[in-house]
């Protein structure tokens, strides 16, 4: 099977004045130099212009902001309070996505509807040195494509070969890159760092087609995944959002079944799965910017954290399901772990109890090789 490009091309590429003195500026630009450009003073004012448009959302999505990152670059993954989290840290390099998947919670959860690409790389390395020193003797893992896919716009920034970089002088920390896009030409370039891990987001092959526009197949992921991985690198993978429909029993395990044909298990660092989740505000933009969309046909309740999620009952049988068709085509060995959920799910669904967010962060970021779960 053909693997389809996924490179994103910009309808104008706005630059604020004083990105103007970064490299990669320049090098944006230089690679764009076919789209038309303008230096800005305020690019707070251009962003609440856009906010005014009919779907921002949309609208964001064509155009490029070059701007200086101003706050931290790295921050603690904001896990929603009350559900167990991993300790994961995430690097605020990028933000929006090209990709335009119905349930995404960065419609609500930006301010700004432009994809923005932090240009001040010199500063996020000081910032990553420091952190990483007060972290020194302990492993943990740290990532992009929180807020943004992280090889959606590496065509465009060549972000990864910078990040692997760095990163490959740092052995005791994971380094994830997260992604729905096969753009893994750069990867390709490079020596596989032995701490660094390239991961998809996968759903069911229906749900990828009905609710992940612009993204590339779920068959097509799995082979850039099986690529990436036969040349030397960690691979992860993320069923999350799972989504409930009819029929999501046989979806769902064909995609795992797919997985398995074409992935070593060895290669896997680690597979995480939640369910459908949504602040309230949430819906009202998808069902206004997705109105055919059929994912909240299933009764939800509030959480604690004050999002809605399906029934528990239904949470089980959806996690279950697809952790037996894990163990079944790909063994017991890989690690596995929840995100945004309880205790009680974790006992019920995977046998153990995570005592906090430490221990999950030592189950998942010690050394692959000597992972091991005890009960």
């Amino acid at each position: 099977m053909r693997m389809i490009k996924s490179n994103y091309i910009p309808h104008k590429i706005y630059i604020t004045q004083e990105s103007l003195r970064f490299p990669l500026t320049h090098k944006i630009i230089s690679k764009l130099k076919q789209i038309p450009h303008e230096i800005i003073n305020n690019h707070q004012s251009l962003i609440e212009d856009f906010k005014c448009s009919e779907d921002p959302v949309s609208q964001g999505k064509k155009f490029i902001l070059l701007a200086q990152q101003k706050g931290e670059f790295v921050k603690p993954c904001p896990c929603t309070p009350y559900y167990l989290g991993c300790n994961y840290f995430i690097i605020n390099l990028e933000l929006n996505c090209p990709l335009d998947c119905s349930y995404c919670i960065l419609q609500s959860y930006l301010s700004n509807p432009l994809i923005t690409i932090h240009v001040n790389l010199e500063d996020l390395w000081r910032e990553l040195d420091v952190f990483i020193a007060k972290r020194k003797g302990s492993y943990f893992r740290i990532g992009t494509g929180e807020l943004g896919d992280s090889l959606a716009l590496d065509n465009i920034t060549e972000l990864s070969q910078d990040l692997i970089s760095y990163f490959r002088q740092k052995p005791h920390v994971w380094f994830e890159l997260k992604t729905k896009t096969v753009n893994i030409s750069h990867l390709r370039k490079l020596k596989p760092p032995e701490n660094v891990v390239v991961s998809w987001s996968l759903n069911s092959s229906i749900m990828a087609q009905e609710q992940e526009k612009g993204a590339p197949s779920i068959a097509e992921r799995i082979l850039a995944a099986k690529d990436v991985s036969e040349r030397g690198f960690w691979v992860g993978f993320h069923f999350d959002p799972l989504i409930h429909y009819q029929g999501w029993e046989k979806g769902y395990a064909e995609v795992v079944k797919m997985l398995f044909r074409q992935i070593n298990p060895a290669k896997i660092a680690w597979i995480s799965l939640g369910s459908l989740r949504f602040p309230p505000d949430l819906k009202a933009i998808i069902t206004k910017r997705f109105p055919k969309a059929k994912i909240f046909f299933d009764e939800f309740i509030k959480g604690l954290d004050g999002k809605y999620r399906y029934l528990k009952s239904l949470r089980l049988k959806l996690y279950s399901h697809i952790v037996k068709s894990i163990v079944k085509h790909g063994g017991s060995k890989i690690p596995l772990y929840f995100c945004m959920e309880s205790k009680d799910i974790w006992r019920s669904v995977l046998g153990w109890e995570p005592k906090g967010k430490k221990e999950i962060e030592q189950f998942l970021s010690c050394p692959l090789a000597d992972k091991k779960l005890v009960k």
